[in-house]
């Protein structure tokens, strides 16, 4: 399943100014791990642990994922997923 991940601006200077990145996987969880194995300096800033940090907003087709499902939303082919950083 092919999914478009979008890095906001603070996020793609991470990945040395890139901000679109074609990712697999069937969750929005599955799609950021398979973006850490393309760019594993954003793992760093977005996770805290296991999980994501408060400050990473995670949107499916431009719609907000709440804080408790931003891991394992559900996604579909074609879908896009736009990662943002709060206050950095």
């Amino acid at each position: 399943m092919s999914v478009i991940l979008w890095l906001s601006p603070n996020l793609k200077r991470l990945a040395k100014g890139k901000e679109g990145f074609e990712v697999d996987g069937e969750t929005t969880g599955e799609c950021i791990n398979d973006l850490i194995s393309i760019v594993p300096a954003i793992r760093d800033t977005i996770f805290l642990g296991s999980r994501l940090s408060p400050n990473v907003q995670v949107e499916v087709n431009r719609q907000s994922i709440d804080e408790e499902e931003r891991l394992t939303n559900k996604v579909n082919d074609g879908d896009e997923i736009r990662l943002s950083y709060k206050g950095y």
